[in-house]
């Protein structure tokens, strides 16, 4: 069995009374908490639906509340909210997260409560949000992309949901959606190279992949014919030749990209 640990949500503040404490919290708010962080560690109804159990525990000290997970899960928790509390803003959260961020983030604004987030890998608070942070509404833009992915498909599956996962030189392990036809059709796949054709959602500042679905294989060709290959080579040279400034020539081509 894997070893629970546990992620701390802490809320402090004033009341007319003197400090926030666990019963100045009505149980349609602790619910509301309970929710909350269900859907920051599970944003997707895939996630939801095949979960682990998670249980709960207030401590006192303001408003201390624990929730237990098992490890990985706290693990990776972890260090994706960090990064949040990094970079101040929520680009890298699903969509249902960003929204729950947003939410405490308004809380902290109308009641002056705050909200630190730590776990049993960091304990000092790696997200604080309160009235002088921004966590409202994402700073850089997410466009509509397709694209290809080369890399190791190394696993393929879901019981909800079915999906592979490939690792890529470029963006690291990435979660693709795909049909059970798509996945069973043709050769095995698993533990083999090859291109994916996908579309998803890809942040304009930093790169970075969200919401992918496959589109289609592309088989990865290592053997080729290098005569036909050295035949094209020549071909193009004649013209490639003709390009007096040839890196302004591909920026071009490439549509102003910088890579």
């Amino acid at each position: 069995m894997e070893i629970s640990s546990y992620i701390s949500i802490k809320l402090t503040g004033k009341t007319s009374q003197g400090n926030l404490n666990p019963r100045d919290i009505d149980i349609a708010e602790t619910k509301e908490l309970l929710s909350d962080l269900e859907t920051l560690l599970f944003p997707t109804k895939a996630e939801k639906e095949e979960r682990p159990r998670v249980s709960y525990e207030v401590q006192k000290g303001s408003v201390k509340n624990l929730f237990f997970v098992p490890a990985s899960n706290v693990i990776m928790f972890t260090a994706l909210m960090s990064e949040v509390g990094k970079q101040g803003n929520t680009d890298l959260l699903q969509q249902k997260a960003a929204t729950i961020i947003d939410k405490w983030q308004k809380k902290a604004f109308a009641s002056g409560r705050e909200y630190t987030i730590a776990s049993s890998v960091n304990e000092n608070p790696f997200l604080t949000i309160n009235r002088d942070t921004k966590f409202i509404t994402p700073q850089t833009d997410w466009v509509n992309t397709n694209l290809y992915l080369y890399g190791e498909i190394f696993e393929e599956g879901g019981l909800s949901s079915s999906n592979l996962h490939i690792l890529t030189d470029r963006y690291g392990k990435l979660t693709v959606d795909a049909t059970k036809e798509q996945l069973t059709s043709g050769t095995n796949k698993l533990y083999n190279v090859y291109g994916l054709w996908v579309k998803g959602k890809q942040n304009v500042a930093t790169g970075f992949l969200k919401d992918l679905s496959l589109i289609d294989f592309l088989t990865h060709q290592l053997d080729y014919d290098e005569l036909a290959l050295n035949m094209q080579i020549e071909k193009a040279s004649v013209n490639w030749k003709k390009i007096n400034d040839k890196d302004a020539w591909l920026t071009d081509v490439k549509g102003g990209a910088n890579e």
